[in-house]
């Protein structure tokens, strides 16, 4: 199975699951905070067309469609894009939904004022190729939001292996219960992916240079802003962090 495949099968079996997950972010502080972040770093407050890449079960599009946007949300699994346009449906909001790849985009050229994605960019196969693609597809001005983290550095590096056992000792004593973890399969994915083995932001940052995007700024923890107590816990050695690109 190529990597391709692997992520493929991963998301899919991953979809149901993660779609409770965008669930109760709905409906509670979450969706707020989100919303928040987003468009206090989007820029003007005029209705925008948005591309939520990786959209998973759909909280992004679901929000940004909320305040007021225009929303194309696409992922590369069908079984995500199911449940997004569910949830938006029960949310009432309308988007564009597609199953889509994020480093091939079927857009024309300068299509969005807005990119964002959450958790997605780890995942990337071609990620130079992609911020590329989000490159073209971006009007003068536009930006792009990513927030994502070193979800997976430790399995390549013993330090954050330790840092990460010592924040699965605080939750348990914390919150009397495991976090959950990784099956064999998804350890196997997740080192198959080569996002997980680079050091970031920084490798974004300096790839983001080299293609030409004129103003890039980052935050490297942004978890006060948008977790909930527990996720602070697990979290702490794997900070997420936020880079604001505007072309």
């Amino acid at each position: 199975m190529d990597r391709e495949q692997k992520l493929i099968k991963n998301w899919t079996e991953g979809s149901h699951n993660y779609s409770n997950i965008v669930k109760e972010e709905l409906n509670c502080f979450k969706k707020q905070a989100w919303t928040k972040i987003i468009l206090e770093n989007a820029g003007e407050t005029t209705k925008k067309d948005v591309l939520d890449v990786g959209t998973g079960p759909g909280f992004f599009a679901i929000i940004m469609a909320q305040a007021g946007n225009r929303v194309t949300a696409i992922d590369c699994t069908e079984a995500m894009i199911n449940e997004a346009k569910a949830n938006a449906q029960a949310a009432g909001i309308t988007a564009d939904f597609r199953v889509s790849d994020g480093q091939n985009l079927e857009f024309a050229d300068e299509s969005f004022d807005l990119i964002i994605s959450r958790n997605v960019t780890w995942t990337l196969i071609d990620a130079y190729k992609a911020y590329a693609e989000w490159q073209r597809v971006l009007r003068p001005n536009g930006k792009i939001i990513i927030f994502d983290a070193n979800w997976n550095r430790r399995l390549f590096n013993e330090e954050y292996q330790k840092k990460y056992e010592e924040d699965v000792r605080e939750y348990t004593r914390l919150f009397g219960e495991e976090p959950p973890g990784y099956t064999a399969e998804m350890i196997e994915y997740r080192k198959s992916m080569p996002m997980c083995q680079r050091i970031r932001p920084q490798w974004d940052f300096n790839a983001l240079v080299e293609l030409g995007y004129r103003k890039i700024y980052y935050e490297t923890d942004i978890g006060d802003k948008v977790y909930d107590e527990k996720q602070r816990v697990i979290h702490r050695s794997t900070p997420m962090f936020m880079l604001v690109i505007e072309k």
